[in-house]
């Protein structure tokens, strides 16, 4: 795999389930290069590709804390299209929402694709599995 993908990796005391992110790299008119994951909705940004990985990868641990402290990542994540099968609190299989839905029902990721060209991945990272 390329080096554009981001190492997720969450710890905590309790156990973690592994999921797939699609992430997208690309640069803008400004130079920018940036890290979007449409599944999640986060970016990480910088001026090269391993400052975006870097920033990337703080976005993605402060949104696992900050859910987690809240007790809503099961709730953001089921409105971002993502299929919880058990229940909230112990979920047996987390399912990411196809890419083509994420695409449809987001304007934003609809417009990042058509406007950008950029490459894209898939990462296996980990997430707690008390959401």
């Amino acid at each position: 795999m390329g080096e554009y993908i981001f190492e997720g990796k969450y710890q905590n005391k309790s156990a973690s389930f592994k999921v797939k992110l699609l992430l997208f790299h690309f640069v803008d008119e400004h130079k920018v290069h940036l890290i979007y994951s449409p599944h999640l909705d986060l970016t990480g940004y910088g001026n090269n590709l391993e400052e975006a990985r870097n920033s990337f990868g703080i976005v993605f641990e402060d949104f696992v804390d900050y859910t987690l402290k809240k007790k809503t990542l099961g709730k953001v994540l089921t409105g971002l299209g993502w299929e919880l099968k058990g229940s909230a609190q112990r979920p047996k299989k987390v399912i990411a929402p196809s890419i083509t839905s994420v695409i449809k029902d987001n304007e934003y990721v609809s417009e990042i694709f058509d406007k950008y060209s950029g490459n894209t991945y898939h990462q296996e990272v980990g997430l707690p599995c008390f959401i």
